[in-house]
């Protein structure tokens, strides 16, 4: 790998991970070609799997290695990163993945999950007719079916990096594997089928997160915080996550309230 020695790099910084990114990143010298940069993240695409290096500022999703830059020295779309030894080496940068962060959601008890519906209802069904707007007719009704057409009708809907429909997909895989939701290995395969080829990498990288129980930060609060009656911290994970971009933080939620409002499919 590049070293500190070498003429062209400049900084060495440390990063965190989960330990599936760090199992990614580990083992000899791949190139991973560009596929989206910017001040705030890079991604890369390191054999089939997209994989962030992420600023201070960016969204924290579960397949990238978070760092406390600033700001990234945005990389050429095409050019080509260097992946070894648990870093990432881009520009004048080297990131190393030194710590493990858990980006898994928790396990609810299936009386602490209809619980977790209930109130989660209350306090942000309202608040999600952004991303309700966005979805073909009858696709949220079938994936709270428990209905692999669900997932059919949602995959690669929208646009960007990670569209609505996954966002939504995404959002219900990750609270179906937290509450044992009956229908996740139904819902899990078809997704699994036709992300690849149906959506961005990025967006079917994560999709492949959340079937692992992996989300962002504040959806993994919004769970602790609706388990522990905690309408502060659930609140707090609310605001934060309706805030992101167009409607993917409501789309999330949206996703993890069509999953624990139908536990009994």
């Amino acid at each position: 790998m590049t070293t500190p020695s070498d003429p062209g790099l400049v900084h060495r910084v440390v990063g965190s991970a989960s330990i599936w990114v760090l199992g990614r990143v580990a083992g000899p010298r791949r190139e991973a070609p560009v596929l989206f940069s910017d001040p705030n993240a890079l991604y890369v695409d390191l054999e089939g799997f997209c994989l962030g290096v992420l600023g201070a500022r960016a969204v924290q999703v579960p397949c990238g290695v978070r760092t406390q830059l600033p700001t990234l020295s945005t990389v050429d779309l095409g050019s080509t990163v260097a992946v070894e030894d648990g870093g990432i080496v881009f520009g004048d940068t080297e990131v190393l993945v030194t710590n493990i962060v858990d980006t898994t959601v928790p396990v609810l008890a299936p009386e602490v999950a209809l619980r977790c519906g209930a109130r989660l209802a209350d306090l942000a069904a309202d608040r999600l007719d952004a991303a309700r707007t966005e979805l073909a007719a009858g696709a949220l009704e079938l994936l709270a079916a428990g209905d692999p057409a669900g997932a059919d009708a949602l995959l690669g809907v929208g646009p960007g990096l990670s569209p609505v429909g996954d966002d939504v997909l995404a959002g219900w895989l990750a609270a179906a594997v937290s509450s044992r939701h009956p229908a996740l290995p139904t819902i899990r395969s078809a997704v699994a089928l036709t992300a690849s080829e149906r959506t961005t990498p990025l967006s079917a990288t994560l999709l492949g997160c959340a079937a692992r129980g992996e989300g962002v930060p504040e959806f993994r609060s919004l769970l602790l915080g609706l388990a522990n009656d905690n309408d502060e911290m659930t609140t707090q994970s609310i605001d934060l996550m309706t805030s992101v971009r167009r409607s993917t933080g409501s789309a999330l939620i949206l996703g993890a309230l069509t999953a624990l409002t139908t536990l009994d499919v």
